[in-house]
């Protein structure tokens, strides 16, 4: 599913123009351990805070939010719509909560409704685009204000992933490694993801503070909401996120992947009648394997090993 509906003239435009994009803004903590707000680099507003705080009990990603350390954290409930109503109050409650630990981040989404056997869940391949109930997280580890990752999942499960670039645009070719489960109920359904750090790029420090974003759609209303929203006059979407706040003492995990392959040729041709060393047939088997490595977290090392060429 496409997040955004990308446009090259403007992609082209964003990639010209990129240099004159205002400086990363950072949160700072005050004296008294509080984050401040943060001016946003599009509007007048202060940039939104979220607390992330780290869990205190196992979490089993199930998609049924019944543990305790759900409860403890902070709630996420300041929701906008984007679709039909730009601007107002969405016609249904949402709750999000963000829970980490040494390995992975996570989170928990409920989403409530009035009418839940009207809640629209279908099932399909990963990345589809289906018309069904959504929710989806958006992150800017690197705080670079331009790039990221999203990932999403719809009411009955289906899961959906890309990185967020040039600040406006998507891709959904990149598929992490994470979880994600999603239960319908009586009071609407509920999502839960369990995101590893392996996954994500960014800076090792003692304290971080993340770009942050949420969606829902609920589709029989064709209603869209975001925690953060871009007006349809205006530009920028990465760069409007809110700031990300509480995770500290973990470090970025060493990246490497390893996708091996085999293949196998295979002739057929006559043969001389009689010759016991020919019988026509030939298989010639052969086997490589492609390579990436982070080598620093804006750094990635590409390698193969008896490359298939025609994969290439």
């Amino acid at each position: 599913m496409r997040f955004f509906n990308s446009s090259a003239c403007i992609v082209l435009f964003a990639v010209l123009f990129s240099a004159l994009s205002p400086e990363n803004v950072r949160a700072q903590v005050d004296e008294n351990g509080d984050v401040p707000a943060v001016q946003d680099q599009n509007t007048s507003s202060p940039r939104q805070q979220v607390l992330a705080i780290r869990k205190s009990q196992d979490v089993t990603v199930d998609g049924i939010l019944d543990e305790d350390a759900w409860r403890l954290a902070p709630a996420i409930d300041r929701f906008i719509q984007d679709e039909p109503n730009e601007g107002k109050d969405p016609s249904e409650k949402t709750v999000v909560r963000v829970l980490y630990d040494d390995e992975a981040i996570y989170i928990g989404a409920r989403m409530y409704d009035s009418a839940p056997d009207s809640i629209v869940a279908r099932l399909g391949r990963r990345d589809s685009n289906l018309d069904a109930d959504l929710f989806g997280f958006f992150i800017d580890p690197y705080l670079d204000r331009r790039t990221g990752f999203y990932f999403g999942i719809n009411a009955a499960g289906t899961l959906l992933d890309g990185v967020l670039l040039n600040d406006d645009w998507d891709d959904d070719s990149w598929d992490g490694v994470w979880q994600g489960k999603a239960k319908v109920d009586s009071e609407g359904w509920t999502a839960e993801m369990r995101i590893p750090y392996s996954q994500l790029r960014f800076r090792e420090s003692d304290v971080y503070t993340w770009g942050i974003n949420f969606r829902r759609d609920i589709s029989r209303r064709n209603e869209r909401i975001f925690l953060i929203h871009t007006p349809r006059d205006e530009s920028g979407f990465v760069s409007r996120f809110a700031d990300m706040n509480g995770i500290e003492q973990i470090s970025p995990p060493r990246q490497i992947e390893v996708t091996p392959y085999i293949t196998t040729k295979a002739a057929f041709v006559d043969n001389a009648s009689g010759d016991p060393f020919n019988d026509g047939s030939e298989f010639t088997p052969d086997v490589g394997a492609d390579f990436k490595i982070g080598v620093t977290p804006n750094l990635t090392l590409n390698a193969t090993v008896n490359p298939d060429f025609g994969q290439v």
